[in-house]
């Protein structure tokens, strides 16, 4: 049996949207970006390749890494069927200290998200550290 991908404008844009929506969250708090991941996601982050599930991830990403600011580059959408698969390189502006400027940060990011009737939901992300940018 064969079967076919094929990736819609609509579900490309629906992706494009929910990419939007995710660096909105991570300026946003643990409750915004918990409602754009599946109860089971996982994240994969870290300098060491931290696993966390969602709970972990998002309150150690709000505490710990407060986002001033973040934006996406380079992105790429692969759908097939009800998965999409993303990747691009991510720039963050971090406050680690209140009293600081933020901090920039660049990760390669791949985040695979799953079509469901509430839209598209994170399932799984892999963030891997980049050199700040210049």
């Amino acid at each position: 049996m064969t079967t076919t991908f094929t990736s819609t404008t609509a579900s490309v844009r629906a992706i494009e949207q929910a990419e939007a929506a995710w660096l909105v969250a991570l300026t946003e708090g643990e409750e915004a970006m918990s409602a754009l991941m599946l109860e089971d996601g996982r994240a994969v982050h870290g300098p060491v390749g931290k696993i966390d599930d969602r709970e972990t991830f998002v309150h150690f990403t709000w505490t710990r890494r407060r986002m001033a600011f973040a934006k996406a580059e380079e992105l790429s959408i692969t759908v097939r069927g009800n998965t999409a698969i993303t990747t691009c390189l991510q720039e963050m502006h971090i406050y680690f200290d209140e009293n600081l400027p933020p901090f920039p940060v660049q990760e390669a990011v791949t985040r695979v998200w799953e079509e469901t009737e509430e839209g598209w939901r994170l399932a799984h992300m892999h963030q891997s550290k980049r050199m700040p940018p210049a």
